[in-house]
């Protein structure tokens, strides 16, 4: 009976995922070469053709696709066991690399940061601020939280939704009393707005179903909420924030919510981490506190193949 090289199945599965040898090999973390060999090893085991080489691309044939959609959950099952039977006596120590927009560090992450740093002096974290789903492989991120209003750019990572971000309209009273107080969303139309860089129109909730929308042309066509919030105390338009954003600014009478029988769509904030890996003991601890302090979900684990414009 054959040895069976694990290996080879698992350097297959990252080819598969990397679209090619030389991203494959990267994530596999061995030669361009060596995937190209262990590849060569396993078609002349199975006597079958896993890929289709040209000279400028590879493609997996479709009896590699299906082996590959078999193969791939049960490394990753492997990572994921090996992962927690190591992860309660690792030492939390090193360095942790994250990415996240401004509001999600300020506002949801600080808290569990603080209490992780408190309760393991050799960590250290780097906080890189990105509004931008990052390659967390070509990056060298170990988790990133991203926030969005409609679904994730790419699923081949394993993912936890955070924490929903709801929004409301906002505008400084001076505007209102240029302007007069709006009694339906309709009544904002020809308002001057300040809007998220992708924002085409708002959307007005009540009772969390959508009542009306209106187009919108943003003065201030920005992901960045604090700057979108001093223009809004300047008095330059109507912005939607979160709540929890300026509840400061409506407390002490800056700013006045605008239609507050309505709110807008929410947005969805995921932490996400590379599938791949073997989880170090600091993603762990980080998201346990995560869950303790924002009460996390279990995470989604995607073995889909990995998207090439990701």
């Amino acid at each position: 009976m054959k040895t069976i090289e694990w290996k080879d199945w698992e350097i297959f599965c990252r080819v598969v995922e990397g679209g090619g040898f030389t991203q494959g090999a990267e994530l596999a973390e061995v030669p361009k070469s060596s995937a190209s060999a262990a590849v060569a090893r396993l078609e002349g085991q199975l006597g079958i053709r896993l890929f289709e080489r040209t000279t400028r691309r590879v493609r997996v044939t479709e009896r590699g696709q299906r082996l590959y959609e078999r193969v791939a959950p049960l490394f990753a099952e492997l990572h994921e066991i090996s992962a927690e039977a190591t992860s309660d006596s690792a030492e939390v120590s090193g360095l942790l690399r994250i990415s996240t927009p401004y509001e999600v560090g300020s506002q949801h992450l600080s808290e569990s940061l603080t209490r992780v740093l408190r309760a393991h002096p050799g960590l250290r974290v780097q906080v890189d601020v990105s509004w931008d789903q990052p390659d967390l492989i070509r990056h060298g991120y170990d988790l990133a939280f991203v926030m969005t209003d409609t679904a994730l750019h790419d699923t081949s990572f394993a993912s936890k939704r955070v924490v929903l971000v709801e929004r409301a309209f906002y505008a400084a009273p001076a505007l209102i009393k240029t302007r007069g107080l709006p009694r339906t969303p309709q009544d904002l139309q020809g308002w001057p707005t300040l809007g998220n860089a992708d924002d085409r129109h708002w959307e007005f909730l009540r009772d969390g179903v959508e009542i009306a929308r209106q187009d919108v042309e943003p003065r201030i066509c920005t992901h960045n909420a604090e700057l979108r919030l001093k223009a809004a105390l300047d008095g330059l338009g109507v912005t939607r924030l979160s709540p929890r954003f300026v509840q400061d600014a409506v407390g002490q009478g800056q700013l006045v919510r605008v239609l507050p029988g309505y709110a807008s769509s929410p947005l969805k904030v995921y932490v996400l981490m590379p599938a791949r890996k073997l989880m170090p003991a600091s993603v762990r601890v980080l998201l346990d506190m995560l869950e303790q302090t924002l009460g996390v979900p279990e995470a989604r684990r995607p073995y889909g193949k990995r998207r090439e414009n990701a």
